[in-house]
């Protein structure tokens, strides 16, 4: 199965400029697509761990890292029925001063993470991932 329709479908968006999917079980936390020239494809193994916890009492107050970089936790309803999505924003640095929203969500066998653009906020980043994470969920994908 080729998951790089996926990424297309989520980068379509005029809100989305970067996505990926990675693997979810644990031993299998690799890249299974992303977008060309993005930098999220360096998510690593421990942050999708640390994401996909069923304890992640500490990320509100630690935040969450992809690929390296420090986010707040805005909303996290990942284990949460009919939802499975997450809301993070990248704090700003010297080096990134644009606060880049992005949305997590997770399947049965994946997870989906899309960066926003840089004057999207995260309503309007979440929709193409609620939608491709509710379709994958329905497929016992």
């Amino acid at each position: 199965m080729s998951w790089d329709s996926y990424i297309s479908s989520l980068t379509k968006s005029e809100w989305v400029d970067d996505a990926v999917i990675i693997g979810s079980a644990p031993g299998q936390e690799s890249v299974w697509a992303s977008s060309p020239g993005g930098w999220l494809c360096q998510v690593k193994p421990s942050e999708v761990q640390a994401i996909v916890a069923s304890d992640r009492s500490g990320l509100f107050a630690n935040g969450v890292t992809l690929a390296g970089r420090k986010c707040t936790l805005l909303r996290d309803a990942l284990h949460v029925e009919g939802q499975n999505t997450m809301d993070v924003k990248m704090k700003t640095s010297d080096t990134e001063p644009d606060p880049f929203s992005f949305t997590i969500g997770k399947s049965h066998k994946a997870i989906i993470i899309a960066k926003g653009t840089k004057d999207a906020h995260g309503g309007k980043v979440n929709p193409p991932v609620f939608d491709m994470t509710a379709y994958l969920r329905k497929m016992n994908m």
